[in-house]
């Protein structure tokens, strides 16, 4: 091959090299942009991965320290429900259990402490349809007085992690508890039970519990220190109450030890309001007396009307219960002067009686009698 050839040569192999390489990298390319916008607009841009310590389960819920009058404490909490990332929780095996505890007169509140592990909780049975038991779970222990005691929890994975963020602590200050209540009453007084109670000097609060028969569990009033009204009572129905004074140091509450049950039944004692009025007209039937209409007092389920002559007070009802606002009184006594009155009775099983409305009175005018006839004086001839 000449070297005139040679150029003409190279360029031909040139282009054969482009013509060669160039439609399968062509269609590479148009498929590699195709298969890119599909998976683009299908489902969205691939995030990188979250780091393995973020999936590690999140702070336990509710964590609470409760003491019993003999002193126990019961640490009570939730499972996590996500884990470090707010992610739904994957991955859960076990709870540990962590303390410290110190003299109480020298310990330092919100200094750094000494941690120790004392005990693993590991997780219940789940329901059907859970992944595992959300809880509650409860660890007890006996505790020392003057002792302060600090507790720390925490969630673990299945291969042993722990976020370091993730535990929850429970701070609890153990002095001897109250002694117990004197004088606890309990009173029922309409829609409400007034308890009363002498505390010991050493409690600050008084804790009392009340449950609705037949329900077998308690539940906590409000926490005062002299005295409870309950309002939260029904007419018919059965209570039990329950009180004990309670020791109050930081946040540490130390109950004493509870008081003797008072059971009572609630009863509707309170009378409805007696009527306004009532009239009485003497008819030829009879005295017909009328008052205000029952029905526009919703709990008033009849009237008692009572009868008496002027002048004294002896009042007898009038038959029995008495559905309407009006009466027809036919048996009267020979023209004697009557006074009337009328009660309302509501319809509570005890009847509950009013007073007495307004008096109504009725006179009997006395019977015309014939003149005698009368006679002259002078009898005149001339008119006979």
């Amino acid at each position: 091959m000449s070297e005139a050839q040679a150029p003409s040569l190279a360029h031909h192999q040139d282009r054969e090299k482009v013509r060669f390489f160039s439609r399968p990298m062509v269609l590479a390319l148009l498929l590699a942009l195709l298969v890119s916008s599909v998976t683009l607009a299908g489902c969205g841009v691939k995030t990188h991965p979250y780091p393995e310590i973020v999936t590690l389960p999140g702070p336990v819920e509710g964590l609470k320290p409760e003491l019993d009058d003999k002193g126990h404490l019961w640490l009570t909490w939730m499972a996590p429900t996500t884990n470090m990332a707010q992610r739904p929780l994957k991955t859960l095996n076990h709870f540990e259990i962590w303390a410290a505890d110190y003299d109480l007169p020298t310990y330092c509140q919100g200094c750094p402490v000494n941690l120790k592990k004392i005990d693993e909780v590991y997780l219940q049975a789940p329901a059907p349809g859970q992944d595992y038991f959300p809880g509650p779970y409860v660890w007890q222990t006996d505790l020392r007085l003057e002792r302060a005691y600090v507790f720390a929890v925490a969630g673990f994975s299945h291969r042993g992690g722990v976020h370091p963020e993730a535990w929850r602590r429970a701070e609890l200050l153990m002095t001897k508890s109250p002694g117990p209540l004197l004088a606890f009453s309990a009173r029922a007084e309409d829609l409400a039970v007034n308890l009363s109670w002498i505390a010991p000097e050493a409690a600050q609060l008084v804790e009392a519990q009340r449950r609705h028969l037949p329900d077998p569990d308690f539940k906590t009033l409000d926490p005062l220190k002299d005295g409870l009204v309950d309002l939260e009572v029904a007419y018919e129905n059965e209570y039990v109450y329950r009180a004990r004074a309670i020791t109050k140091l930081g946040d540490t509450l130390i109950p004493g030890p509870w008081s003797q049950e008072i059971s009572l039944k609630i009863e509707d004692r309170l009378p409805p309001p007696p009527p306004e009025y009532l009239d009485a007209a003497l008819t030829p039937e009879g005295v017909k007396l009328a008052w205000p209409d029952g029905r526009l007092s919703p709990n008033v389920k009849g009237f008692y009307l009572y009868r008496s002559l002027i002048g004294q007070d002896n009042f007898v009802r009038l038959g029995g219960l008495i559905t309407g606002n009006t009466y027809l009184d036919v048996n009267l006594p020979e023209e004697a002067d009557l006074r009337y009155r009328v009660t309302a009775i509501d319809d509570s099983p005890r009847a509950n009686e009013s007073g007495p409305s307004p008096e109504a009175e009725v006179y009997f005018a006395p019977a015309a009698q014939d003149a005698p006839e009368e006679k002259p004086e002078f009898l005149d001839p001339g008119l006979l």
